[in-house]
């Protein structure tokens, strides 16, 4: 075996001079720890990069690069914040030779106290050349701390800067997160509005119900009454017969089996049926699909309606007195408080046998004022084709002798078509509502007819389209435009233009001949006004009205492209 040779220690030579720290060198251990620094941050930084969406190698390598440099050049700085340290306190060392130097980690071992000694011995001669150069040594220490302070200072409001951008983006973000929590305030609070909305207007619904209701049982004790009195001035004359036709009639008012039950047809309990009004609207829709039909399959210029009444609209409390009269009066006669298919079916086809629909056309040569490019007035003479729409109504007395009514038949449709039931029919059907005999004061000094007739509204409104040949709304082509349409919110009231006689008051039949609702009044002297669209009316026909009298409200119904009044002045 190989004997270990003795080593003897290695020992510093002596009569060297010590070894003295360049101040503007980065020592070792601060490169090697700012480069592990820098290395490290570069790593996670690209390790941690998840989000990244690289298309190519080129732009991975790209982003690493980037990474690495802005990493290297913290590392650049904190180095310098350190030599800046670590020269300012070699600099304090130097100035005060009186105290030892103490061991600093960055360096690695401290200089021994003989050496310190020897030096300051070495430097405190008075040799010029040596005091000049400790002079330069100590001007250079002191730039290059200035220099440090000076980076250290940038460093300093560069942290600050990020920390400000740190600061915005978290603002940034706070208002964010406010804006999104009072957007979803907002959406729930539409929410519950619509809720609450939804909830007034089942309300609504539930107490106009609950309104027809009332009038049905109300008319149905009037009846009652009405003929109680009947049967004890019958019990005072002794006319007995007349006491068993009032009493048979009396139980009838009280059975909802009976014709009266039609009245009870509103809200019905079978789910295979329908309510009155419902079957209203469907036939209406039949009937109005039947008059587009014919519009249709000719070519004309103009439409005009004829009836032999003067009513363009459907008499449904007609219709449905004959109706519940024929149904239940016959001998195998069926309940009418509830309408199922067959009921349906018998009101389509006594509906159609008292509105009979034919039409024809004509030519007819108008002479018509229009503005020509200059604004001068000219009268032209035009040649239209006229599309005339016939419309023939039947009377509950002319469908007696049509049906071939039974007594029992007779008596239950004299008991409908009694003057009484008219409001409970409008009510029943939705187009009448109570409020006549207030008066207003016309809303504007526009006046009609030469003065005879004042503004139909309490309201200020817009002239929308004249009476005489225009652009139709609706069609787009020109045509005549038999009225003034005056364009006001809906539910405004309409006011009679002056004193006259309600001819006609339908507020049974929605589409009512285009017109929908509407009332036609009577002023004497060949003047009469027509009031269309109306949402509701509140006059019946034969009523005597003042001039301001409220005798409808503005609406939409019929043809119509939205809430105005139709003011017809006929002569």
């Amino acid at each position: 075996m190989k004997e270990n040779a003795h080593k003897e220690p290695k020992q510093k030579p002596s009569g060297r001079a010590p070894k003295e720290h360049v101040t503007n060198r980065l020592p070792k251990t601060l490169a090697r720890e700012a480069w592990l620094k820098s290395k490290e941050k570069a790593i996670s930084a690209t390790r941690t990069k998840s989000d990244s969406n690289y298309t190519s190698a080129q732009e991975m390598e790209e982003y690493a690069v980037q990474q690495a440099e802005a990493h290297l050049e913290d590392g650049a700085l904190f180095a310098l914040r350190k030599t800046g340290t670590v020269t300012k306190d070699r600099f304090t060392l130097k100035n005060e030779p009186d105290e030892p130097l103490q061991d600093d980690p960055m360096y690695g071992d401290a200089p021994e106290p003989g050496e310190k000694k020897a030096t300051a011995r070495e430097t405190s001669g008075s040799d010029p050349h040596a005091t000049a150069k400790k002079e330069q040594k100590r001007r250079v220490a002191q730039k290059q701390s200035r220099d440090v302070k000076a980076r250290q200072q940038r460093i300093k409001k560069s942290t600050r800067g990020v920390r400000g951008v740190d600061r915005d983006q978290k603002q940034f973000r706070t208002a964010a997160n406010t804006a999104r929590k009072e957007k979803q305030a907002r959406q729930a609070a539409q929410r519950t509005q619509r809720m609450i909305y939804r909830a007034q207007q089942a309300a609504r619904e539930s107490a106009e119900a609950a309104k027809k209701v009332i009038a049905v049982i109300r008319s149905a004790i009037q009846h009652l009454l009405a003929v109680l009195q009947s049967l004890a001035a019958a019990l005072i004359a002794g006319g007995w017969v007349t006491v068993f036709v009032i009493l048979l009639i009396c139980l009838i008012a009280l059975v909802a089996g009976s014709a009266y039950g039609i009245f009870f047809a509103a809200e019905s309990p079978d789910e295979n049926a329908i309510s009155v009004q419902e079957a209203v609207e469907l036939l209406t829709e039949e009937y109005r699909d039947r008059l587009e039909e014919i519009e249709n399959s000719v070519d004309y210029d103009r439409q005009e309606i004829e009836s032999n009444d003067g009513s363009y609209a459907i008499a449904w409390q007609d219709v449905l007195a004959v109706f519940a009269s024929q149904t239940s009066g016959d001998a195998n006669g069926a309940a009418v408080a509830y309408l199922d298919e067959d009921n349906v079916d018998r009101l389509r086809t006594v509906l159609w046998n008292m509105n009979e629909l034919d039409w024809r056309t004509e030519s007819q040569t108008q002479e018509v004022e229009q503005t020509n490019e200059e604004g001068e007035t000219e009268t032209t003479t035009i040649t239209e084709t006229v599309l005339i729409i016939e419309l023939t109504h039947h009377t509950p007395e002319e469908m007696r002798e049509t049906y071939h009514f039974t007594d029992r038949q007779n008596e239950y449709l004299t008991l409908l078509s009694d003057e009484d039931t008219t409001i409970l029919w409008g009510e029943l059907l939705g187009g009448f509502v109570q409020g006549s005999g207030e008066l207003m004061t016309p809303g504007m000094d526009t006046v009609f007819a030469d003065g005879a007739l004042q503004w139909p509204l309490p309201v200020e409104g817009t002239i929308t389209s004249p009476q005489g040949y225009r652009t139709d709304p609706i069609t787009g082509e020109i045509s005549y435009h038999s009225g003034t349409d005056i364009a006001v919110p809906e539910g405004t009231p309409i006011l009679a233009a002056a004193d006259g006689t309600v001819t006609i008051a339908n507020a049974t039949d929605s589409w009512g001949g285009s017109y929908g609702y509407y009332v036609k009044i009577d002023h004497g002297g060949g003047v009469t006004t027509l009031y269309a669209h109306c949402s509701s009316i509140c006059v019946t026909a034969g009523q005597q009205v003042q001039a301001g009298q409220v005798i409808a409200n503005v609406g939409h119904t019929g043809r119509a492209t939205g809430a105005h009044l139709h003011f017809e002045v006929r002569n």
